[in-house]
């Protein structure tokens, strides 16, 4: 079973947002991530990974900027692994 889906909210930016299905605790996930980790907050976490910026909800999604879909769903799988 695939635990998050991608969709493309803008081609124009080549942004692709994944969506986990559940809420992410986003202080675990920062711990998880280390040096990853550029900013947080109890709502967002902005870090990079595969040297792509990344901002990830605590709703249950992350968007990726400037990158393409496969290059996206490989983030969604690493970070699922953190979740």
């Amino acid at each position: 079973m695939k635990e998050f889906c991608t969709v493309e909210p803008c081609a124009s930016a080549k942004a692709y947002e994944i969506k986990f299905g559940r809420k992410i605790d986003i202080e675990k996930l920062q711990q998880a991530l280390g040096e990853a980790v550029v900013s947080s907050t109890p709502v967002v976490l902005l870090c990079r990974i595969n040297g792509k910026p990344v901002s990830i909800y605590a709703s249950g999604r992350a968007m990726i900027k400037d990158i393409s879909k496969e290059k996206a769903e490989e983030i969604g799988r690493k970070l699922v692994e953190f979740l």
